[in-house]
C-alpha cells in the first residue's frame, strides 16, 4: 500500500501556491489549443478521468470540523484523501492533506490513523460515514515554465452531483511548483484575459455540500484567519486579504437572490479588506494598490443604499410601528422606503452581475497573491515585506490604540464627523483583533484580547448607532425634497419627525455607553506585548 502525506502548512511557505479560475467549458477547451501556452509547455498534457466520492456523516461532522474525506478513482487506482481545511483560512499557505492508495471504493479508516481523522472515534465514524456527493471530472494537467518559474495548469471540466441534483464544473487551476508567485499571477492574468475567466471562490467540496443541502443562495460569514508566528508581514497580508475576498465574494449569489443578510455580509467583507489595506498601508504604496482601493470603494457604494434603507426600515420604522399600531403616517413612509429599498437591491444585483465586478474580484485576488506590492524593488520595501508579523502587529496595534485613546479623552466634545472618524478607527482596530488573533494563543493574551475586542465592539456599536442617526437625517432630507408622491409629503415628514425624535431621545444614552466603552478600552492591558 502506497502512502503519502502532503502538508501545506507554514513550513512549505512560498511553494504550492494556487490560483483557481472559473471559465466556461468552451473557453477552457480553447485554452488547451492556445499556441502561446503550447510554447511554454515542458511536457505534453496529462489527461485523466477523475471520479471522486466525498463521504461524511448525516450531521456533516467532518465538514463542521473543517475536514473533507474523498475516495478518488483514477483508472484502476483508488486514492483516499483527507483534507483539514482548516475551519479558518490562511490564504495559499496552509492546507493539510493526507492521501494514500486503498484497495476498495469505500474509505479505509485504518489507513488514516496519521491524518486529522484520528481525532474521531474510528468505529463510530466508520459506522456513520455515507457518500454525500461525487465529482466526475475530465482533467488536462499541463506542466509549463514561465519566467523561470514552474507552474502546473489543471483544466477541469465535468460536474458535481448528488442522487437528485447536478451542477457543471469548469475550472482552471494554476499551482506554483517552483519559483516566484508574481509569475503565477502574471500567467493567471493572461489566462483570464484569454478566456474571460473569473476568480474561483468555492471549492468542489463546498459546491458539493451546497448542492446536497438543497438550500438556495445563503449569506457567507467571515471565517477565522490562521496566521503563524513565523510568517512575514507580506505573507500575513496575503492570507488576511484572501480571507476577506472569499468573505465578500462568497456572498455574490445571496446578493443576486436579494438576500438582505447577503448584502450586509458582502459589505462587511469589503470593509474588512479595506481595514486590512489600511493596517498594511506601508506595504501597499503603488498604483495597483491605489486602483484596488478605488474599485472596492465603488462596490461598497453600489451596495450602500440597499443596506442603509434596510436598516432604517427594520431598526427604526418597524419598531415605531409596533409602538404606534394605528399610525398611518409610518405605514405610508414604510411603503415608500420599501420601494426605494427594492431599487437599492436591484442596484446591488446589477453591480455584482456586471463584468466590472468579475474583473474587480479577479484583480483583487491576484493582487493579494502576488501583486506589484510583493515585488517592489528597493531595500525599504523588501524590509517591510520580510519583517516578522509579530513585531509588525505589535507596533501597529500600539500606534492605533494610542491614537484612539487620544480621541476618547475628548469624546464628549467631538462633532458628528469626528465621532464618525473615531468609529471607523475603532472598527478597523476590532477587525485587526480578529485578523491577528491566532498569533496570541497564550491564555493571558487571549483573555486580554477578548476584553479588548468586547470594549471595541461596545464602542463601535454605540458610535455606529449615533452615525445611523446622522444617515437617517440626511436620508430624511433627501426623501422629503423628492418629487415622488408629493401629495403625501406631510404624512411622510411627520413619520420622519417621529424617527428623528426617537433618535434624539436615545442619543444621550448612546454617548454614555460610548464613553463607558472607551474607558474600558483604555484600561485594557495590551495583549500584543
Amino acid at each position: 500500500m502506497k502512502r503519502s502525506h502532503r502538508c501545506r502548512d507554514y513550513e512549505n511557505m512560498g511553494q504550492e501556491i494556487e490560483v483557481k479560475l472559473e471559465a466556461t467549458s468552451a473557453a477552457a477547451r480553447r485554452l488547451l489549443d492556445a499556441a502561446w501556452l503550447k510554447r511554454l509547455e515542458t511536457a505534453p498534457p496529462k489527461r485523466e478521468h477523475l471520479v471522486s466520492v466525498y463521504y461524511d456523516t448525516a450531521a456533516s461532522a467532518l465538514r463542521e470540523h473543517g475536514m473533507s474525506l474523498r475516495v478518488r478513482r483514477i483508472g484502476k487506482h483508488r486514492i483516499q484523501t483527507v483534507k483539514a481545511g482548516p475551519r479558518g483560512t490562511c490564504g495559499p499557505f496552509c492546507e493539510q492533506e493526507w492521501e494514500h492508495e486503498i484497495k476498495g471504493n469505500r474509505p479505509d479508516l485504518d489507513g488514516a490513523e496519521d491524518s486529522a481523522l484520528a481525532s474521531f472515534p474510528r468505529k463510530k465514524l466508520k459506522r456513520e460515514l455515507r457518500p454525500v456527493f461525487a465529482t466526475d471530472i475530465a482533467r488536462a494537467a499541463i506542466p509549463i515554465r514561465s519566467g523561470g518559474s514552474d507552474v502546473e495548469i489543471a483544466i477541469d471540466s465535468g460536474e458535481v452531483r448528488t442522487r437528485r441534483r447536478h451542477m457543471p464544473i469548469s475550472e482552471i487551476e494554476l499551482e506554483l511548483k517552483r519559483g516566484d508567485p508574481a509569475q503565477l499571477v502574471k500567467l493567471a492574468r493572461r489566462i483570464a484575459r484569454a478566456t474571460g475567466a473569473g476568480y474561483g471562490i468555492a471549492s468542489k467540496a463546498e459546491r458539493g455540500y451546497g448542492l446536497s443541502s438543497g438550500k438556495g443562495a445563503i449569506a457567507v460569514w467571515a471565517q477565522e484567519i490562521l496566521l503563524h508566528a513565523d510568517m512575514t508581514t507580506g505573507e500575513s497580508f496575503t492570507a488576511i486579504a484572501l480571507s476577506c475576498i472569499h468573505h465578500f465574494a462568497g456572498n455574490r449569489a445571496a446578493v443576486e437572490a436579494g438576500d438582505a443578510e447577503g448584502v450586509h455580509q458582502m459589505r462587511v467583507g469589503l470593509r474588512r479588506l479595506r481595514a486590512a489595506i489600511s493596517f498594511f498601508k506601508d506595504l501597499l504604496q503603488d498604483r495597483e494598490s491605489a486602483r484596488i482601493k478605488r474599485d472596492l470603494k465603488w462596490l461598497l457604494g453600489e451596495l450602500g443604499p440597499a443596506r442603509d434603507l434596510d436598516v432604517l426600515i427594520s431598526e427604526s420604522v418597524e419598531p415605531l410601528q409596533r409602538e404606534r399600531a394605528h399610525g398611518t403616517e409610518l405605514a405610508i413612509l414604510k411603503t415608500d422606503l420599501k420601494h426605494r429599498r427594492r431599487s437599492g437591491f436591484e442596484r446591488a444585483k446589477e453591480a455584482v452581475a456586471s463584468d466590472r465586478y468579475r474583473q474587480i474580484v479577479l484583480a483583487t485576488a491576484l493582487w493579494a497573491t502576488g501583486g506589484a506590492w510583493s515585488t517592489r524593488a528597493g531595500p525599504v520595501a523588501a524590509r517591510r515585506r520580510g519583517r516578522g508579523v509579530v513585531d509588525f502587529a505589535a507596533e501597529e496595534f500600539a500606534r492605533r490604540q494610542h491614537k484612539i485613546g487620544k480621541r476618547l479623552k475628548k469624546i464628549a466634545k467631538l462633532d458628528p464627523h469626528q465621532r464618525h472618524k473615531l468609529r471607523i478607527a475603532a472598527k478597523k482596530l476590532r477587525y485587526a483583533d480578529e485578523f491577528f488573533a491566532g498569533l496570541y494563543d497564550r491564555r493571558r493574551a487571549q483573555h486580554r484580547l477578548e476584553r479588548h475586542g468586547e470594549a471595541l465592539k461596545a464602542l463601535q456599536s454605540a458610535l455606529g448607532k449615533l452615525n445611523d442617526m446622522q444617515v437617517h437625517n440626511k436620508m430624511a432630507g433627501d426623501f422629503v425634497r423628492t418629487k415622488r408622491r408629493a401629495k403625501k409629503k406631510p404624512q411622510k415628514a411627520f413619520a420622519l419627525g417621529l424617527i428623528s425624535g426617537e433618535d434624539h431621545a436615545r442619543a444621550a444614552g448612546l454617548m454614555h455607553t460610548a464613553t463607558k466603552a472607551g474607558k474600558h478600552l483604555t484600561a485594557t492591558k495590551p495583549f500584543w506585548n
